[in-house]
């Protein structure tokens, strides 16, 4: 893949995640490679992390490495969709979406089948990108 090319999906990843955050509640919306590395994403504007750069890191592998185990079911249950985690402080939903993880943080209050409803509508609409 030339770099261009690489630039040209990173740009499209890059929107994807911003479409996610211009959602209300959503604090971050990030994709994270299976290896554990932000590749798009960050916070919304004006958001403070509750966390550091390399505890977000180590979060960022956690999540990867769940997925990837998440995989080892797929011949038994069907392909993974998406997962949720209901913290005290945030909600927390995760996508595959081809090689990476969509990572989303959203305020604690939030129903996150709902909003799983609206990124899955979101990358509907912008599924040219993943192919």
């Amino acid at each position: 893949m030339t770099s261009v090319q690489e630039d040209k999906i990173h740009s499209s990843m890059q929107g994807l995640c911003d479409n996610v955050l211009n959602l209300d509640n959503v604090r971050f919306a990030g994709l994270v490679s299976n290896h554990g590395n932000l590749y798009a994403g960050g916070f919304k504007e004006g958001i403070i992390p509750y966390e550091d750069d390399e505890k977000r890191r180590l979060i960022y592998m956690r999540f990867a490495l769940e997925s990837c185990l998440r995989s080892d079911f797929d011949d038994s249950f069907g392909a993974f969709i998406y997962s949720t985690v209901q913290r005290e402080k945030v909600s927390i939903l995760t996508i595959n979406i081809c090689d990476h993880i969509l990572l989303v943080f959203a305020e604690p209050d939030i129903d996150l089948h709902t909003l799983a409803g609206r990124i899955q509508s979101i990358i509907d609409e912008n599924e040219a990108i993943f192919h």
